[in-house]
């Protein structure tokens, strides 16, 4: 099988021959003619216009290395596991083969992926700050309309404690339903996107493609992000609790009824 990009560099299609001409094992000269019997269509342009893919078997023959490979590629299901897949992997082989991750492999690609985290992460503490901006609005402006009611139910005899309890309880409800509704409402949008990734064009595919990325824009369904929104937006509501906590204990009941 043969890259598009070459197939039309070279000119041939399905069922003419291509002339593979290399260095074998121990320094024998490989070359062999070989039919095209399929195309295909890589999506990084390098990669499109390079490469052939023989079978295994076929490129040992050629090459003159029987049950020699020069490296295997390890694809796990769960990135957060490459450290451990790696020590596993070398403990595997008593260490006798060189064993890299993607990112040993890639130095400049990490950076590039570091630099971009860190944008990431300056623009979530700006969502943060109006997301905390408007929680304590929102809790702010209800205790303000309530204080007259407080001032009746500790006037009545209802503990100061009590009432800081209800205002906590509330506010962290209101948070969570906030939460909830917008998980409910993003995810179907996420999953569509997940399965069908955002392409690029323009500069932006031509700096991704300059990595030997594929210019899309991936999206993630892990679930450690909605329980990382879930715990940040509540801590958010917890802290922004402080302020009925500050304002009912500072309340006096004759002062608040006359409000």
């Amino acid at each position: 099988m043969i890259g598009q990009g070459l197939a039309e560099l070279l000119k041939v299609g399905i069922g003419d021959s291509v002339v593979l001409y290399g260095q074998g094992f121990h320094g024998i000269t490989a070359a062999a003619q070989v039919p095209v019997e399929g195309i295909i269509k890589l999506p990084i342009p390098e990669l499109n216009k390079t490469l052939i893919y023989t079978s295994l078997s076929y490129a040992q023959w050629l090459y003159s290395a029987p049950n020699r490979i020069t490296s295997l590629s390890i694809m796990i299901d769960k990135p957060m596991d490459l450290n451990k897949v790696k020590l596993k992997v070398d403990k595997l082989f008593d260490n006798k083969f060189e064993v890299m991750t993607w990112e040993e492999m890639t130095p400049e690609l990490v950076q590039s992926i570091e630099v971009d985290n860190a944008g990431g992460i300056i623009m979530l503490a700006i969502l943060y700050i109006v997301i905390g901006f408007g929680i304590f609005g929102t809790i702010m402006m209800m205790t303000a309309e309530r204080t007259k009611e407080f001032g009746i139910l500790i006037a009545v005899g209802m503990k100061k404690s009590k009432v800081i309890f209800v205002t906590t309880i509330e506010t962290i409800f209101i948070s969570l339903i906030g939460v909830f509704a917008g998980i409910i409402a993003s995810y179907p949008l996420l999953l569509y996107f997940y399965y069908n990734p955002i392409r690029l064009t323009g500069a932006a595919a031509e700096a991704m493609l300059a990595f030997g990325l594929e210019p899309i824009m991936p999206f993630s369904i892990a679930p450690g992000i909605f329980i990382a929104q879930f715990w940040t937006v509540l801590l958010i509501a917890v802290l922004s609790a402080w302020y009925p906590f500050r304002y009912v204990q500072k309340l006096k009941a004759v002062e608040a009824i006359r409000n």
